[in-house]
């Protein structure tokens, strides 16, 4: 009896939570779609990343082969580097895009529908981060990972960042993780609203930061970010990165952005 009243509760959370998601869709507009129908990337609205000198972007490529849009979806791949860049000396190399100078959310939804096929060492994430230079302990900073993917693992991590939760409070909860379907396709989506962020996965709300009066820096979210989707590798976070299960890759079927109405 203890069991089958604990596995009604549970249900009814997850259908009160997939309720509340579908009951706010009337309050936003879709801005942009990119469905990936083309053969090439669309430029107006992606660039690849460049290489930089931090842990998920050490491996960044321009490499072609890092790259196939086909059959409907993106592929972004990682792969180890057997002379396919040979003046580069990173054992693997990845591939990874931005909408940064060219498609951005203040207030509103983001979804991507995506399916992911990990190697030991790789580190996948489609994240959001703020339109502004500025460091970690900055006011401003503000990073949404709408999840990030480490290994062969079942499951997400979701996190939203500041400088409050790096910094001045890590003890805050801001993030969880969510069960997938492995190897297959997923839509992951983050809301960001005036008071709160709300994460889900497959429509089912996963996680809720709340803004909080009183504290400077709390929920720096709503100002202006560009959304990347990048395959990444390596780091202390994954531990080993084994040559032999490589290549892995993210294949995106579609990406939506929404403004919040006013």
């Amino acid at each position: 009896m203890r069991f089958l009243f604990s596995l009604t509760l549970l249900l009814c959370s997850l259908t009160a939570c997939t309720q509340k998601i579908s009951q706010r869709d009337g309050q936003y507009e879709l801005v942009w779609l990119d469905d990936f129908n083309g053969r090439e990337i669309d430029t107006a609205s992606w660039s690849k990343i460049a290489r930089v000198p931090y842990p998920w972007g050490r491996h960044m490529s321009a490499n072609s082969s890092l790259y196939r849009v086909k059959s409907g979806y993106l592929r972004l791949y990682a792969r180890r580097n057997n002379k396919l860049e040979p003046a580069d000396t990173a054992k693997y190399i990845t591939g990874g895009i931005s909408s940064q100078g060219k498609r951005h959310i203040n207030f509103g939804k983001v979804e991507v529908r995506a399916r992911i096929k990990g190697a030991q060492g790789t580190w996948p994430a489609i994240w959001l981060l703020v339109n502004q230079p500025c460091s970690t302990e900055d006011l401003r900073y503000s990073e949404i990972d709408i999840i990030e993917y480490l290994n062969r693992d079942d499951f997400v991590y979701q996190t939203v960042h500041s400088s409050y939760t790096l910094h001045r409070n890590r003890n805050t909860k801001h993030s969880t993780t969510a069960k997938i379907h492995f190897e297959k396709w997923n839509t992951y989506a983050v809301e960001v609203r005036p008071n709160e962020v709300i994460l889900s996965v497959n429509g089912i709300e996963t996680f809720r930061y709340p803004r909080r009066e009183g504290e400077e820096g709390q929920f720096p979210f709503g100002i202006e970010s560009y959304l990347m989707i990048d395959m990444q590798v390596g780091g202390d976070w994954v531990k080993t990165v084994d040559p032999k299960t490589f290549p892995a890759y993210i294949d995106v079927d579609w990406v939506k952005m929404y403004r919040l109405k006013q």
